[in-house]
């Protein structure tokens, strides 16, 4: 899509209406000097885009620099705003910037769901170049790099899932840890042993064992189900036995709770220890731990240095003398060290998260023995006090643990400290419940049917609960196996697209900078990713120098060249990233290119871009010759904005639609802005006649030279004519100029003069009289010394039939 139409009031240094017709698509070149308001309109293009003004934001003016984008003249009544017609004309909008209540409103008249779906794709894509923009990607580290490309093409939401995916398998793998249901199964395969003298591992050994255990009592029933296992149990089941059973299955549980306490507070004092170790790694360095708050300060302080937006020989911080390069170099080993720690440090909260999950399982194992039926009875109570001491130890290593600030020294307890649990007494206290289990055991020992009964019963509970874990454990597993599969595919598919796009890239980018520098030992050049594993830790740009690879540019490049490179990387992803905008807009761009860069660089964007709509804008005049002289018949518009204390802002107007505004005014009888109107018609008739006599003026300066005034150019003008004994050197309208052009310039500047529609009609038809004299009636050219004539001395028109003496 390209703009059709724009037009801007209000905005910066643009107070009144600005409008450029640039139907059908037409690209256009602007020229103006430093202030004359060229960039007010990339002004407007960056708030309409982006609702802010990068270089106008900061803490003194408002955080999108909207306050700033006011123009400071307009009454509270007036609206600023910025107008874009497109060939889409669905897409057409107004962005008013206004005083309501006092308060800046900002308004858009599109609010369909297509514009803002337009507005949200726009701001992917990269539409406007200022100078100060063309070296912050070149010089930014690689990490800003990578991350700014990410927000472009959206790597960065990639990198965000793969982030989550990482985290899964990370968690999934250390759930399987803290679950631990090997130890489980294990110890229940132990409580199956005891049992029947063998552990079970399938549904056929299950049933041979139950049908071995009940083959003494001769029972008719046919096991080869649980439901004939229920079916003994039902046929062996006595309400005594019953009770029995449960309070031997009570035991056991108990039992089980405390072996699977043992396993935990294994795993939490390994745990713990890893911690502890990782922990004094970083530790014994307090300063390192210090450091870590300073990581934003030096990383500022780096990006300063490397974007050379601070060149001197000394410190920006504290002012000491210091080598620029060797600050860098300073900060850049500092922050390096600083991410090493970082990572040590949240390597040492994960395993103290971890341990902490361990010591929470260890309080749900104490808890769950508590609630046991047996752990009620009179006669077990001082080993339930024994087991609440058990909880209170564990509760007390959690409290100590959650209080656990890594950066405070003190607070973290060595492994020693950190469990006062003697592993004897949760030995004894085990040993303690077995016997108790043991007993009910002896006391039924005669009763084979009490026998059989209570080990079909216990086993049938184990091996139930074996198969629930093992179930659970396979379940777990498969995830973690299926999250990896994903996890490393999706890695994979990432890395090919990071490095499919930055070839592409790197490809324009090459192509554009080769065009601009054809005999530079320079080539080859391209965006590299840097990482390492599954990791991306940055974005290099390489090339190669006299055929060695070399990074980063500015090691040997000059400023120019580094410029070139920056707008070769911009232009590369305008081809890259712009799929809906064909239009981009051009800041003064080649302040500080070499004179062989700008011309090669205009014959850039005439070949290359040539299907793209370009706002281009300059300071530079003799860029803007050579841009005007390869454009001309190329679908461009080519204009000159200049600056005025009354007016602001303006683009200079073409003197047939300058006079068709004046006559229609003159018409009306409306004598607001007429006078001024009229003096400028009348500067730019004169600047038009002189070049075409080749009259001679005072030597001025640049932009000075431009802004000369009528008097100066009428004076010069009638002396080369008396010179040459021109006819038209008497005639009275030179005289009648001088005093009439009292009016246009009274009325271009405050004053107290009130002119009247005759006066100004009286200015107006002075001027028409004057350039009568030297503009032909039939081709509408001036006379020119171009088409002089030996034979006769006469200068004439293009067509011949108005001569003039000369």
């Amino acid at each position: 899509m390209k703009v059709k139409n724009l037009e801007i009031c209000g905005i910066r240094g643009i107070r009144k209406i600005v409008n450029l017709d640039l139907s059908p698509g037409k690209s256009v070149l602007i020229y103006g000097d430093n202030g004359s308001g060229k960039s007010s309109i990339a002004d407007a293009f960056e708030w309409f885009y982006y609702d802010k003004v990068k270089h106008l934001t900061s803490e003194e003016i408002d955080i999108k620099g909207i306050t700033a984008l006011r123009n400071t003249f307009l009454s509270d009544n007036q609206d600023a705003y910025f107008d874009l017609k497109y060939s889409n004309s669905k897409y057409d909008s107004t962005k008013r910037l206004f005083l309501k209540k006092s308060k800046l409103t900002i308004e858009h008249s599109n609010a369909s769901q297509d514009f803002k779906d337009y507005l949200s794709t726009s701001l992917k894509e990269n539409l406007i170049l200022r100078y100060k923009d063309l070296l912050r990607f070149i010089l930014s580290t690689k990490a800003e790099k990578l991350e700014e490309i990410s927000q472009i093409i959206g790597f960065s939401e990639v990198s965000k899932v793969k982030g989550i995916f990482k985290k899964a398998v990370g968690e999934l793998k250390k759930e399987q840890k803290i679950k631990d249901y090997n130890n489980h199964i294990s110890i229940k395969q132990r409580s199956v042993m005891e049992q029947i003298g063998q552990s079970i591992f399938d549904d056929n050994q299950y049933l041979n064992a139950i049908k071995e255990l009940v083959a003494p009592l001769n029972l008719s029933v046919e096991i080869k189900d649980d439901a004939g296992i229920n079916n003994v149990l039902e046929l062996l089941k006595k309400p005594e036995d019953k009770e029995a059973v449960e309070q031997q299955l009570s035991y056991e549980k108990i039992i089980e709770n405390l072996s699977n306490f043992k396993a935990s507070f294994d795993n939490i004092c390994s745990s713990y220890k890893s911690f502890y170790k990782k922990y004094q790694q970083i530790a014994n360095d307090q300063d390192k731990l210090k450091k870590i708050g300073l990581e934003p300060l030096l990383s500022q302080g780096f990006s300063i240095l490397e974007k050379r937006l601070y060149e001197e020989d000394r410190c920006p911080l504290c002012l000491q003398d210091k080598s620029r390069e060797e600050l860098i170099d300073e900060l850049r080993k500092r922050l390096e060290e600083l991410t090493i720690v970082k990572k040590e440090k949240e390597a040492a909260i994960d395993e103290k998260d971890t341990t902490q999950r361990f010591v929470q399982g260890a309080i749900t194992e104490i808890n769950n023995a508590l609630k046991e039926k047996s752990m009620l009875l009179d006669e077990n109570a001082d080993l339930r006090k024994k087991v609440e001491r058990l909880k209170e130890i564990i509760s007390t290593a959690l409290e100590k643990l959650q209080k656990t600030d890594i950066s405070e020294i003190e607070q973290v307890s060595k492994p020693e400290d950190f469990i006062d649990l003697d592993a004897t007494f949760l030995q004894d206290l085990n040993s303690s419940f077995i016997d108790k289990k043991s007993k009910i055991i002896t006391g039924k020992k005669e009763d084979q049917t009490f026998t059989v009964y209570s080990k079909v019963f216990s086993v049938r509970q184990f091996y139930d609960e074996i198969k629930s874990m093992k179930k659970a454990s396979e379940v777990l597993t498969q995830q973690q196996q299926s999250m990896e599969l994903i996890y490393n595919d999706f890695v994979k598919k990432q890395r090919e697209g990071l490095c499919a796009f930055l070839e592409s890239i790197s490809r324009y980018m090459n192509d554009l900078y080769l065009f601009m520098n054809t005999s530079e030992n320079v080539s080859e050049i391209e965006l590299i990713p840097l990482g390492a594993d599954d990791e991306f830790l940055g974005i290099t740009l390489q090339f190669k120098f006299h055929g060695k690879s070399e990074s980063p540019p500015h090691k040997y490049l000059s400023e120019s060249h580094l410029n070139c490179l920056g707008i070769c990387l911009f232009l590369a992803s305008v081809k890259a990233f712009n799929k809906f905008n064909k239009f981009i807009v051009l800041d003064d761009v080649i302040s500080s290119f070499d004179t062989n860069h700008r011309a090669l660089f205009a014959r850039l964007l005439v070949e290359k871009f040539n299907d793209y709509q370009i706002f281009l804008f300059t300071h530079e005049k003799d860029w803007f010759e050579i841009v005007s002289n390869m454009v001309k018949g190329k679908n461009w518009l080519i204009k000159k904005m200049r600056w005025e204390h009354e007016g602001g802002a303006s683009i200079e107007e073409p003197l047939i639609d300058l006079k068709e505004r004046i006559e229609t005014k003159l018409k009306s009888s409306d004598s607001s802005e007429l006078g001024n109107m009229i003096r400028k018609y009348l500067e730019r008739l004169l600047k038009d006649v002189c070049f075409n006599l080749e009259v001679k003026v005072k030597f001025l300066f640049n932009e000075h030279n431009e802004n000369r005034m009528s008097n100066e150019l009428l004076s010069e003008l009638k002396g080369k004519l008396k010179d040459r004994k021109c006819e038209l050197k008497d005639q009275p309208v030179f005289d009648r100029l001088n005093a009439s052009m009292f009016l246009g310039n009274r009325t271009s500047h405050d004053s107290t003069f009130t002119e009247s529609i005759d006066d100004l009609k009286m200015f107006y038809g002075d001027v028409l009289e004057l350039e009568g004299l030297f503009r032909c009636d039939q081709c509408n050219n001036l006379i020119s010394k171009k088409y002089y004539d030996n034979i006769e001395n006469t200068v004439k028109c293009s067509c011949g039939k108005r001569r003039k003496a000369y």
